[in-house]
């Protein structure tokens, strides 16, 4: 039987003729009263891959997105009389205030509703959604079948107990049921797109009006002047087979990695550019080239159909120094504008206690330079203010990190302060070090999301 098929013909059928509505809803991940809105494309990905398996059975799934549908509360509440359930989702910052006072919104409006959260952040910390009574479930990890085996559950009327992957609130505690395995991306059919109305974002895209848009990647240099830009976003894979400390995919993903194969990924987006023209792609996976032969299958298929776009991905620094010469060239041939890199330390003792163990000596500016040498453009992290770093440790990091941006001008060198994430080695040792954690909604939403709150992060 296919992933996520149900049994039973019969049942399918009741569900096309009685269309039950799913919601799903993605808070703001900037704060509009401050002037800022998230880059517009960054599309609502999260919610299109849950939705997957509900739309492919027959359900009515709707999409409210906070970033571009200014009327966003009036359509929640429009939606959410008489549906099956509400799903959402999101990440440290502001985008964990936002949510939870819309979710406190309708849960007064809709006192039996059942309100779903997944994402990483309601992920490795579940329980302030459950005590405070916005969540019914949160889902853990990976969300495509969590979820799908939740709608299944409600519109059974059976106990979520039962469903694998969730944590519950039950007997004034936090309880987990079973545990849910991580599926391969390339088994789910591709996200249903007739759900995104994509053009409310190219229209953000081009039209921000006042506001500032942060984490805004820069254009490609081959774009002619005057382009309208037309940004698409992308899920490729899930996890993350790093260790780093400082990270909660280790936690959240189990340190596992499941892709999409390299052609049926440039078979599914060269559909999709036909479908919405875009002309620029930014995966928003967590790590895109661990598998070089991936990579190069990927790049070669859009070389052969002519590479409509430019895209661009995060990759380790370690990945590209150990890729061979033309595996970079098919990088650049594919139209790869940009690459974003993580050193986040700069010293070799500061790297193995993050776990990051980049070779900075051999292998940091052969990276950077095998990119700058294909003009393709660069961004590269770094970290300061670990548990327990030295003032020499910081410093050092800070020389490295301008003596790469003298070496490769267009290659960004942005420098964050260290903060500390739930569900990561880094947030524990802060907390024993006397960090102490918010402890509301609010107080979460105020932990800064980097690259939305600063308007210049950057050396010069």
């Amino acid at each position: 039987m296919p992933l996520g098929a149900r049994s039973g013909a019969q049942t399918d059928a009741m569900i096309q003729q009685q269309k039950k509505r799913i919601v799903l809803f993605l808070p703001h991940r900037a704060d509009p009263a401050e002037g800022v809105r998230a880059s517009p494309d960054l599309l609502p990905l999260e919610l299109l891959q849950i939705a997957t398996l509900p739309d492919k059975h027959g359900y009515e799934v709707h999409v409210v997105d906070a970033m571009v549908h200014d009327d966003y509360e009036q359509r929640l509440m429009e939606l959410c009389d008489g549906a099956l359930c509400l799903g959402s989702s999101c990440i440290l910052g502001f985008q964990v205030a936002h949510g939870a006072r819309v979710a406190r919104k309708i849960r007064e409006r809709f006192p039996k509703l059942p309100i779903i959260w997944g994402g990483w952040f309601p992920s490795v910390h579940p329980e302030i959604y459950l005590r405070e009574g916005i969540a019914d479930a949160v889902g853990m990890g990976q969300g495509e079948l969590v979820f799908w085996n939740v709608v299944q559950a409600l519109e059974n009327g059976t106990k979520l107990d039962d469903v694998p992957g969730l944590a519950l609130w039950r007997d004034n505690r936090v309880v987990y049921t079973a545990h849910q395995a991580v599926v391969g991306f390339d088994e789910f059919p591709d996200c249903p797109w007739h759900l995104l109305d994509f053009e409310r974002y190219v229209h953000w895209q081009n039209h921000p009006g006042k506001a500032k848009q942060r984490h805004r990647l820069p254009l490609p240099w081959g774009m002619p002047a005057g382009t309208q830009w037309r940004g698409f976003s992308y899920y490729s894979s899930y996890g993350c087979p790093e260790p780093c400390t400082f990270c909660c995919s280790p936690m959240v993903t189990g340190r596992r990695w499941k892709a999409i194969p390299g052609k049926l990924l440039a078979e599914r987006l060269l559909e999709c550019q036909e479908r919405f023209k875009f002309n620029t792609v930014r995966f928003q996976d967590a790590n895109f080239g661990v598998a070089e032969k991936r990579s190069n299958e990927f790049c070669q298929a859009l070389i052969d159909n002519g590479s409509p776009f430019w895209w661009n991905a995060t990759y380790e620094i370690e990945t590209i120094a150990r890729y061979k010469e033309a595996s970079c060239d098919l990088l650049k041939d594919s139209k790869c504008h940009l690459v974003i890199l993580g050193a986040e330390a700069g010293t070799k003792e500061q790297q193995e206690r993050v776990k990051k163990n980049i070779d900075l000596d051999n292998h940091l500016g052969l990276a950077l330079g095998r990119l700058y040498d294909r003009h393709i453009q660069t961004g590269c992290t770094w970290i300061i203010g670990y548990p327990g770093e030295t003032r020499e440790s910081m410093l050092g990091t800070i020389k490295l990190a301008a003596l790469m941006k003298h070496r490769f001008p267009v290659s960004a060198s942005d420098i964050f302060p260290f903060r500390a994430i739930p569900g990561t080695e880094d947030f524990d040792e802060a907390v024993k070090r006397g960090y102490k954690p918010p402890s509301s909604f609010d107080a979460w939403g105020d932990c800064l999301e980097y690259k939305l709150a600063y308007d210049d992060i950057g050396l010069p």
